[in-house]
């Protein structure tokens, strides 16, 4: 994402969305945390009020917390902004609602992070070719954060992240025996359709209960989606389970260049979130070379393999693979990419 691109955002009229502030979902039926388990369904579940089905995924009010500093503060920092959120969210589901470390300068924390030797991939960071990379977690010459990037920063900003490079005695912070999580790029593509690709998005929403950034408008822009209302499980009934809405958080919302959505959170009817060309009715595309393929590694486009993240749907998921490193990308299947 560069600043040219995340500067020319601009608030999209969106027809067949319905706009739910916090407030207002709140009101409508409330976002009061339920436990049914740890990694199954850790939050809510309830019944939907304005759409089919039941909402499956994070606490809205808590997602609303941990965006407490947003706007993103940077014109290219819609991926900053986004790991803020995510990470934010793990540390309140071991300290509650409250417990935020990445408010104060967050943003501004995460971006100097992702610039630090630790982010680099185990391929390196590109060389400069006037546009990018925007950083060093970067594998190709994007002129702001690639998919490579982020899905690096938010297992990096994460609980589980912090945990896992934390020398021992554990820190008192954490004594309570929850599950943590890794974190992959997964690349859904387009040759599998869109319903598996919204399918994967709801099963992992309900089997971790916290939100999950996803790459928008065709590679320009990354949003928070905190839920999915579904008519059937979407664990059980893979990948029919019959989404009918998708809950979009997006962080240029409240800038001076405003943002794809009318509002800060909406909740897209399904159709539109997977046809509307500012959502997930496009595949990520190079954008003039703004938003390439990797330089670096094994996702590098070869004659076999024409391209990776371009032409295909892609998103950042928890998962338990701690044994696959965070510069691997899964697939659909939940396979590691061994190749572009």
């Amino acid at each position: 994402m560069t600043r040219l691109e995340c500067s020319l955002l601009t608030i999209t009229v969106i027809f067949g969305v319905l706009t739910l502030s916090v407030m207002a979902g709140m009101a409508a039926g409330g976002h009061g945390i339920s436990l049914h388990g740890w990694g199954q369904g850790w939050g809510q579940v309830r019944t939907a009020s304005a759409y089919t089905g039941s909402y499956y995924g994070a606490n809205e009010a808590w997602v609303a917390t941990a965006a407490t500093e947003w706007p993103q503060k940077g014109n290219n920092w819609c991926g900053p902004a986004n790991i803020e959120v995510v990470a934010n969210y793990t540390y309140q589901m071991f300290g509650g609602q409250n417990d935020t470390p990445f408010l104060s300068s967050g943003q501004q924390r995460i971006v100097n992070d992702l610039d630090s030797a630790a982010a680099a991939s185990e391929w390196g960071t590109p060389s400069w070719n006037g546009t990018g990379p925007g950083f060093h977690a970067d594998i190709a010459r994007d002129g702001g954060l690639d998919p490579r990037g982020m899905a690096w920063g938010i297992y990096y900003e994460s609980v589980g992240g912090y945990l896992l490079r934390t020398t021992s005695p554990p820190n008192p912070r954490f004594n309570v025996p929850r599950r943590i999580n890794a974190y992959h790029d997964v690349i859904y593509h387009d040759s599998a359709g869109i319903s598996v690709a919204i399918g994967g998005l709801a099963r992992t929403l309900e089997r971790y209960s916290q939100p999950i950034s996803v790459t928008i408008a065709h590679g320009l822009h990354f949003d928070v989606v905190s839920g999915v209302y579904a008519g059937s499980d979407p664990i059980n009934t893979y990948p029919n389970s019959n989404v009918n809405a998708v809950t979009t958080w997006d962080s240029a919302v409240g800038t001076s260049t405003g943002g794809y959505q009318s509002s800060r959170e909406v909740t897209w009817a399904n159709y539109t979130f997977n046809t509307n060309t500012n959502m997930w009715g496009s595949t990520y595309n190079s954008n003039n070379g703004y938003d390439p393929d990797p330089a670096v590694g094994i996702y590098t486009p070869n004659s076999t393999y024409p391209t990776h993240w371009i032409g295909n749907r892609t998103d950042f998921e928890p998962d338990q693979r701690f044994n696959v490193g965070v510069d691997f990308a899964l697939d659909e299947n939940g396979d590691v990419m061994q190749h572009p």
